[in-house]
């Protein structure tokens, strides 16, 4: 049985860069939260609020999230600057992780995205030395001891159906790091991998979104194998039919598919593939050829 450390955290970067983005007009934190949450958030924002940069977080890309990528982007970037926050450890690797990820498109990359940060290290160290950050990180200190309490079933069920896949499909992960922030949108799920170790971060605690975070992490790899056969479904003269039947039979928003190209009809269908396979999982049913079920999977979505 494979014996991966599961621990609920709390990165400081990351929390600023939500308590950042609230200040900035992050209107995402009310979804699904208590009166009593809420009203707490609420006496987070600062009166005269100075947050020009994280204002730029916000995009017009993705209808369902207005956040996405950047504040997926300023999570892995506050995890890649130094100790001291004073600037990036490594901003080269950084920037070919955000460049090689599958799920954002070119024209959220671009020149643009690598200006816009390059004073993140300063705004980021700015806010984490703040009065108001403070009283912040206090605050949610106490609620994520809470969350560990209240939240056992959850946890328990992550590590055994983790575990079983581990031992089913090969997922090699050592540790899984939980970040819950309390600002963050509770429909909000991402993920980053150092090495062995898995760090996972929403607005809260449901083991199906972990669970799926982690499924990326096989199904990726042998979406890559089928890439060919995935493609040979996209006819170019019948695209948005195409991509028109695959959102209606499976869900999936029009945002997947990126700027609709090889990259982004991939991508959709990972996308479809986790969420099926998370389903399934979830009631205890975990599928024994994983290459097979994908298929299946791309015979659903086409009928083909």
């Amino acid at each position: 049985m494979n014996t991966m450390k599961i621990n609920l955290t709390l990165h400081p970067g990351i929390s600023a860069v939500y308590y950042g983005l609230l200040q900035s007009g992050y209107d995402y934190y009310p979804i699904e939260r208590s009166p009593e949450h809420i009203e707490a958030i609420r006496h987070l924002i600062d009166a005269k609020p100075d947050a020009a940069f994280f204002a730029g977080a916000r995009q017009n890309t993705c209808e369902p999230y207005a956040y996405w990528p950047r504040a997926f982007i300023l999570e892995a970037a506050a995890l890649s600057l130094k100790n001291d926050y004073s600037g990036y450890q490594d901003f080269d690797a950084f920037q070919s992780r955000i460049m090689a990820a599958p799920n954002i498109s070119d024209s959220e990359r671009d020149d643009s995205l690598w200006d816009w940060l390059v004073a993140f290290p300063a705004e980021l160290a700015r806010v984490m030395e703040s009065d108001g950050f403070a009283r912040c990180l206090a605050w949610e200190k106490e609620w994520i001891a809470g969350q560990k309490g209240a939240n056992r079933e959850e946890l328990r069920k992550i590590e055994t159906r983790l575990g079983t896949c581990a031992e089913r499909y090969g997922l090699e992960v050592d540790e899984i790091q939980i970040h819950i922030d309390p600002i963050k949108c509770v429909y909000a799920s991402d993920h980053h991998r150092d090495g062995d170790s898995f760090l996972f971060t929403s607005g809260t605690l449901r083991a199906d979104s972990v669970i799926h975070e982690c499924l990326h992490l096989v199904v990726h790899p042998e979406v890559e194998r089928q890439r060919g056969k995935i493609l040979r479904n996209d006819h170019r003269n019948e695209d948005v039919k195409w991509q028109n039947t695959f959102s209606e039979k499976e869900m999936i928003d029009q945002s997947y598919f990126l700027s609709g190209d090889e990259t982004g009809i991939l991508n959709a269908f990972e996308e479809t593939a986790v969420r099926a396979l998370t389903d399934r999982i979830m009631k205890g049913d975990y599928p024994s050829d994983l290459p097979g079920f994908l298929e299946l999977q791309l015979q659903l979505i086409t009928g083909r």
